[in-house]
């Protein structure tokens, strides 16, 4: 009898241990990454057969261990076939527990095999197509102002088709049309072309980087700042008179002097790009005896204030025009601007931010063009804005902005500055996706012009 315990005993043991093995088994082979839908199942059906070869087994070692613990085992031949019974179960669910161990390990091996030759293909692809990062976004609004001019109604103000691509770690382009633009909203025009080189990585700070062709200007925050970003459908007075276009050609160089701080200089073409006595000129070019442009500036940061200093120098060209049958000379006059501007988020309470920026300068307002040029010689210009916005939460957002344009402030003579009130109110429909309703109110100290203008936009971007 003292044998027979002991056979079962060992048995037992002997079958604990092989099922001891087999969760962990179950669990190792579960962390195997695999795509193939055949391996999947496979392994599948070989976890069902352990778990119903475990359960066997629990039932098989709980019926030895009562027969060799109660004490009343049984010496005779029914007793001692029943034991043998059991034992041969035993030795059957441990030959199948073998069989599998080895197929699981064939499919494990597999899995690592195709893994292991896969994954440079895998990464590969990846890296290709983080290369080329889309930037779309369209604004389709309807709009309606005062004037009664040919742009109110419904129309698609903007169609922006932009593309990010990574040539190499360092070096990247960007390339953005506009795809609604002319006076019909129907023709295709360059908006962004230009590369990006890190001279001095960092991922500290901006390190020193290169920046070459057809971009915003670095001057102030709003000519920089993406129109799928704004709170209001376009930008204050002075920068779209001063800088139409908000881009120039050039090439300039950002350097970081700390983890809060960059300084940038560069050299540009004299005139913005939709500048009207550049367009005026049918050119792409700098104009003729136009000196090149320079700016130079800095900024500091953190995640609740950025502050910017920044300045531009050029010349604008002079030319001729022909007013009551007569020949009218322009003089050719030095540009200079002065932009300062800052944000401060949290103001009062966190969802509140608060932006101003002041641009003074002295150029020739170029309104009219080369045709019917409002100005014939160089003015001090002074334009501001300040604006409040609060984000209500995820969904809502209100703004309120003020700005204030005077194309000649140094003559008391002359009053045709003009004043602006607006309120924006914007609804996420989701962080791709918003709808903005807007009314801004002019003020002119001239000649009172209707033009109170109410907006009603909704954005996609991808």
């Amino acid at each position: 009898m003292a044998g027979i315990r002991s056979t079962v005993l060992f048995a037992s043991a002997l079958l604990c241990f092989q099922f001891a093995s087999l969760p962990a088994l179950a669990q190792d082979s579960a962390l195997k990454p695999n795509k193939e839908e055949g391996v999947a199942n496979t392994l599948g059906v070989k976890k069902d057969e352990m778990a119903a070869l475990e359960n066997k087994a629990k039932s098989i070692t709980l019926s030895l261990g009562e027969l060799a613990s109660s004490g009343k085992l049984p010496t005779n031949e029914e007793a001692i076939e029943l034991m043998k019974k059991l034992v041969a179960e035993m030795q059957d669910v441990n030959q199948q527990l073998q069989q599998i161990r080895s197929d699981i390990a064939d499919i494990q091996s597999w899995i690592f095999d195709q893994s292991s030759e896969n994954l440079p293909i895998m990464q590969n692809d990846i890296a290709e197509l983080k290369k080329a990062k889309i930037g779309n976004y369209l604004h389709f609004q309807l709009f309606d102002s005062d004037q009664n001019s040919s742009n109110e109604g419904f129309s698609v103000r903007r169609f922006r088709i932009g593309q990010t691509n990574t040539i190499d770690p360092r070096t990247s382009m960007k390339l953005t049309f506009d795809v609604a633009a002319g006076s019909q909203r129907l023709s295709a025009e360059l908006k962004d072309a230009f590369v990006m080189y890190d001279i001095e990585p960092s991922v500290e700070k901006v390190g020193i980087q290169f920046l070459a062709g057809q971009q915003p200007y670095p001057l102030g925050y709003e000519l920089e700042r993406s129109s799928g970003e704004r709170e209001f459908p376009e930008r204050a007075l002075y920068n779209r008179t001063m800088f139409a276009g908000e881009r120039g050609r050039g090439a300039y160089v950002k350097y970081g002097t700390s983890v809060n701080s960059h300084v940038h200089a560069g050299i540009w073409n004299a005139l913005s790009v939709s500048d009207p006595q550049q367009t005026g000129a049918n050119t792409f070019g700098n104009l003729g005896n136009s000196r090149y442009g320079a700016h130079a500036g800095i900024r500091w940061y953190s995640t609740q204030y950025d502050i910017g200093v920044s300045g531009y120098f050029s010349k604008r060209r002079g030319f001729n025009f022909t007013s009551n049958n007569q020949q009218v000379a322009v003089p050719s006059v030095d540009r200079r601007f002065i932009f300062i501007d800052g944000a401060y988020v949290g103001v009062l309470v966190p969802e509140v931010t608060l932006r101003g920026e002041v641009m003074i300068g002295k150029d020739r307002v170029p309104t009219g063009g080369t045709a019917n040029p409002s100005f014939l010689a160089a003015t001090d210009v002074l334009g501001w804005q300040t604006q409040l916005t609060w984000n209500i939460n995820s969904r809502n957002q209100l703004s309120a902005r003020y700005e204030y344009f005077d194309p000649n402030r140094s003559s008391t003579s002359v009053l045709d500055a003009t004043r602006g009130w607006g309120m924006a109110y914007a609804y996420y429909i989701n962080p791709n996706a918003k709808i903005t309703l807007a009314h801004e109110k002019f003020d002119e100290q001239g000649p009172e012009i209707k033009n109170d203008a109410t907006t009603m936009r909704i954005q996609f971007r991808l």
